[in-house]
C-alpha cells in the first residue's frame, strides 16, 4: 500500500500540478514576473538614483506590484475556482467575484505583511504570531467572499486547531525560497564582473546583464510554484476544518 507524502511535500507537489494546468499563462506570466522586475532598475535610472541598497527594493517592490496585487491572485482565484467549483467561487462567474474582491484582498495582505513585518522587527515572535494567526485572512477574502473581521477570525479559528502541520508546510516552501536565493546569488557572484560589496550591482548593470534577465524569469516561476503551492496548502487547511474532530 503506498503511503502519503508529507504535508510538506505534499503542498509542493499540488502546487506544481496546479501550475501545469495551464502551461502557457504560466510561461506568459514568469515572463511577465521577469519584465517588472527589470522595470525595478530603470525607474532608478529615471529616477537619477546611485547604487543603493536602501532604494533597490523599494524600487523592486513597486515594479512588481501588479503582478502581486492582481496577476497572482487572480490565478490563484481561477485555479480554486476550477479545482473545487464552489458556489463561493464558482468555475463559472468566478471572474467577476474576483473583480469585486481583488481590492480589499490586497489592501488586507498589504496590512498583515507590514504587522509581520512591524513584529519581526520588534522581537520576531509578534511577527511570527501574526503570520500564523492572520495569514489566510487575504486568502479566505479572495476566495470566499469574506469581510475582513470574518477572514480575520476564520484565519485564527483555523489555525488554532491545525497550526504545527501546516507550519510545518509552510517552512519548507520558505525553505524552497532561501535555497533558490542562495543558490541563485552563488550564480550571480561568479557571472557578474568585481563591485562594491556595499552598493552592489548598478542599476544599469542590472538592466543589462542577461543573467540578471534569467534569474528574475527563475524567480518568477518559483513564485507562481510558490503560490500555488499556498493556494494547494489553503485547501489543505479547509478541508481539516471541515473534518470532524
Amino acid at each position: 500500500m503506498r503511503t502519503a507524502p508529507p504535508s510538506h511535500l505534499g503542498a509542493l507537489l499540488e502546487g506544481y500540478k496546479l501550475l501545469r494546468r495551464h502551461p502557457a499563462m504560466t510561461l506568459g506570466l514568469a515572463l511577465l514576473a521577469m519584465l517588472l522586475a527589470q522595470l525595478a532598475p530603470a525607474l532608478e535610472l529615471a529616477a537619477g538614483v546611485g547604487p543603493s541598497l536602501i532604494f533597490q527594493p523599494i524600487f523592486g517592490f513597486t515594479a512588481l506590484l501588479p503582478l502581486e496585487m492582481y496577476f497572482i491572485p487572480r490565478l490563484q482565484a481561477q485555479l480554486d475556482a476550477e479545482v473545487l467549483n464552489l458556489p463561493a467561487n464558482p468555475a463559472v462567474g468566478w471572474q467577476g467575484l474576483f473583480d469585486q474582491r481583488w481590492v480589499m484582498t490586497f489592501l488586507t495582505r498589504l496590512g498583515v505583511s507590514v504587522a509581520v513585518g512591524l513584529g519581526l522587527l520588534l522581537f520576531i515572535i509578534p511577527g511570527i504570531v501574526v503570520l500564523t494567526l492572520f495569514g489566510w485572512a487575504p486568502m479566505r477574502m479572495l476566495l470566499r467572499g469574506e469581510d475582513f473581521l470574518a477572514a480575520l477570525k476564520g484565519s485564527q479559528a483555523a489555525m488554532a486547531r491545525n497550526w504545527p502541520r501546516i507550519v510545518q508546510a509552510v517552512l519548507a516552501l520558505l525553505l524552497v525560497a532561501l535555497t533558490y536565493q542562495m543558490a541563485a546569488s552563488w550564480a550571480m557572484d561568479r557571472l557578474l564582473p568585481a563591485m562594491d560589496p556595499e552598493l552592489g550591482p548598478s542599476a544599469l548593470l542590472r538592466l543589462k546583464h542577461p543573467a540578471f534577465w534569467f534569474f528574475n524569469f527563475l524567480g518568477g516561476l518559483l513564485n507562481l510554484w510558490i503560490s500555488c503551492s499556498l493556494l494547494a496548502l489553503y485547501h489543505r487547511l479547509e478541508a481539516l476544518v471541515a473534518a470532524p474532530s
